[in-house]
């Protein structure tokens, strides 16, 4: 589901599929080449995070939420700019109560 999700968005211009730099991290260390694979793509954008974002997952850290989901449920939040990005995950109940919509992918 994935890769079609990543398929599809390299078809029409201006789509993008968001990829929090942390959680590209987290699976560039289980995955070496990952990483390279995803920078060579360009509908893949990578999303660093900023200071306000920052703040926002040191919030949720303390709260307990591991660091990589903290970065993924920060920008999955809806906001002025961007009402709607879900999150596409393995483990959709690990979002629970964390504001963000879900897509599940295996």
């Amino acid at each position: 589901m994935l890769s079609a999700i990543v398929a599809r968005a390299h078809l029409g211009q201006g789509r993008h599929v968001f990829v929090p730099a942390l959680c590209l991290a987290a699976a560039a260390s289980a995955r070496p080449a990952l990483g390279e694979h995803v920078g060579a793509l360009p509908a893949m954008e990578v999303i660093e995070l900023g200071y306000a974002a920052a703040l926002a997952a040191g919030q949720l850290m303390r709260q307990g939420v591991d660091w990589q989901l903290a970065h993924a449920a920060v920008l999955g939040r809806p906001d002025p700019e961007w009402p709607a990005r879900p999150v596409l995950t393995q483990s959709p109940k690990a979002y629970a109560g964390l504001g963000v919509v879900t897509i599940r992918v295996s």
